[in-house]
């Protein structure tokens, strides 16, 4: 050391030195940094990918799954959706209808499969993870992948489930089934088979469309109660469906009367079982008296119906598996009327069946009561009445228990009473004792009006002219043939006439059905001259006064001799 040198100086050199070697180290610490950076080989971030084979398939088929582009190591979850959703979307988040099918490993780093997956899983048949429920069916549906449960989406496939959906899924024999087929061949023949065997296609596509597709509708035929197969096959691919028949019952007719036969046909039953008939929870007696379903759950049944009330009825099959169904029959309350047309006091019958058991029928004639009846504990009345009085013409007869009503009719005669003949006063002659009289018998006035609906009634009219509007003698509801002029008719109706300027008479017959005779032919009539009362009473007081000095005159006379 220069010890010329002032020690401050020295001091001074050494801060410097001290600066200057930090400042180096900083830039050589950079460059090598910089130079590693440059060494090291780049390796670029790549998106995860996935290949579903096959990519369309059935319920149950399973499916490979390979991909690539995980991180190396990772658990990789695999998703079935019938959603459509993006890359980046989160299962949890954007889906509501999912199943987790399966969950693999990504190859570890410095394998040969590293960051790559290779697994596979069975097409679910139904969704159930998420936070709705779906049952799987043909079409199209979704497959995804992430690397953490429920996460974020990095691939997304689509996948095709090749299969057909019906509707309805269940039914009697004959119901009408709608087919819709996805997923299949384009341009394809279609066939279809029950239980294995062809079916006819009833309306719809034959083949497919272009894009794999088809619509169509089968009749179920006769087949046992339970679950069958309808499998759709084309070109070589087929897909099946369930469709469970149930036991159905027809009835014919629906309705009737007591004794009648009733048919029943029975299908969708089990194979070869007994079958009970019952109306109303009571068992019937049919024929066969021992009916059994055939192969195929099919029976036909007849029975009578039995006498009991009027009503709907429920009528079950039941077989001995348990099988059954039930149908309604209207039992038709039924009356009759014998016979349908009469005159009054005609007796008519009326008998029914159908009707209340124990109860009683009543019977009205127009609304009013005329007779009532017991009913039997086979539903069945007999009653008689006589027709009332009544205008000819329908009537009504209204049977009732108070449950069941029946509304019958009858027809009263519309004949009119046998010919009125006039008798007295003579044509033209002078009207004696003030009496006109008629009859039946132009030849016999002894012969009286008749008619099958009596009582026989009669209209009298006198006019003073020969077209009757001027009415001087008006006299209806006679009840025999003849008529006597009152005094006070004769005095207030009936002055005294000429033959020159007659009276005009005529007369017709009424019976109490309503029907009426022709009037009858006009005749003529006077009264001649009538003293006064005045007068007649003082001829008559003269005449007594006359006849007692005439008897005075003679006593005295005899006393004198």
């Amino acid at each position: 050391m220069n010890k010329n040198i002032p020690h401050q100086s020295i001091k001074l050199r050494e801060v410097v030195i001290m600066k200057y070697n930090k400042i180096f180290r900083t830039l050589a610490l950079i460059v090598i940094l910089s130079l590693l950076v440059i060494a090291i080989p780049v390796t670029p971030v790549l998106a995860a990918s996935a290949t579903l084979k096959p990519t369309s398939g059935e319920i149950g088929d399973d499916i490979d799954i390979t991909g690539s582009g995980y991180d190396p190591g990772d658990k990789v979850y695999i998703y079935f959706s019938s959603e459509e959703a993006n890359k980046d979307d989160y299962i949890d988040d954007d889906l509501d209808v999912w199943e987790e099918v399966a969950t693999t490993y990504a190859g570890d780093s410095g394998d040969t499969d590293e960051g790559d997956i290779d697994t596979s899983f069975d097409v679910p048949s139904e969704l159930t993870d998420g936070s709705d429920d779906e049952d799987v069916h043909g079409g199209d549906y979704f497959v995804y992948t992430t690397e953490t449960d429920e996460g974020k989406i990095l691939t997304k496939d689509t996948f095709t489930v090749t299969g057909i959906t019906i509707s309805p899924t269940e039914g009697p024999v004959g119901t009408e089934v709608d087919i819709d087929g996805v997923g299949f061949d384009d341009r394809e023949d279609i066939d279809i088979e029950y239980d294995g065997v062809d079916i006819d296609i009833a309306s719809g596509d034959d083949e497919t469309d272009s894009k794999g597709e088809f619509e169509l509708t089968v009749i179920i035929p006769e087949s046992t109660a339970g679950d069958h197969t309808i499998t759709a096959k084309v070109h070589g691919d087929e897909a099946e469906a369930d469709f469970t028949v149930e036991p159905k019952i027809t009835i014919s007719p629906t309705s009737g009367e007591i004794g009648d036969e009733v048919t029943i046909n029975g299908t969708g039953f089990g194979n070869k079982k007994d079958v009970d008939i019952s109306l109303d929870n009571t068992d019937v007696t049919t024929s066969p008296a021992s009916p059994e379903t055939d192969s195929d759950g099919s029976f036909e049944v007849t029975f009578d119906v039995p006498a009991i009330a009027g009503g709907i009825y429920d009528v079950e099959a039941e077989d001995t598996s348990n099988n059954k169904d039930t149908d309604v029959f209207t039992i038709i309350c039924n009356a009759t009327l014998i016979p349908q047309t009469g005159h009054v006091g005609t007796e008519i019958t009326v008998s029914g069946t159908g009707f209340l058991p124990g109860g009683t029928a009543t019977i009205k004639y127009d609304g009013t009561e005329e007779t009532t009846a017991s009913i039997g504990t086979d539903g069945a009345f007999e009653a008689t009445f006589n027709a009332p009085v009544s205008i000819h013409g329908a009537h009504t007869v209204n049977v009732s228990d108070g449950t069941n009503t029946k509304d019958l009719t009858f027809t009263m005669e519309s004949a009119p009473p046998s010919t009125v003949y006039p008798q007295l006063p003579l044509m033209d002659n002078k009207l004696r004792g003030w009496k006109f009289d008629w009859c039946g018998d132009a030849d016999d006035p002894a012969i009286e009006v008749t008619d099958d609906s009596p009582p026989i009634t009669y209209n009298l009219e006198v006019a003073s002219d020969i077209d009757f509007t001027t009415i001087v003698l008006d006299v209806e509801g006679l009840t025999t043939s003849e008529h006597t002029v009152t005094i006070k008719e004769e005095k207030e109706l009936l002055t005294p006439s000429t033959k020159e300027a007659p009276y005009y008479w005529r007369v017709k017959a009424i019976d109490a059905a309503s029907n009426e005779t022709e009037w009858t032919s006009i005749r003529t009539f006077y009264t001649g001259f009538t003293w006064p009362d005045w007068i007649i009473y003082l001829w008559f007081g003269l005449g007594i006064v006359a006849t007692g000095i005439l008897g005075f005159w003679l006593g005295r006379r005899t006393t004198y001799y």
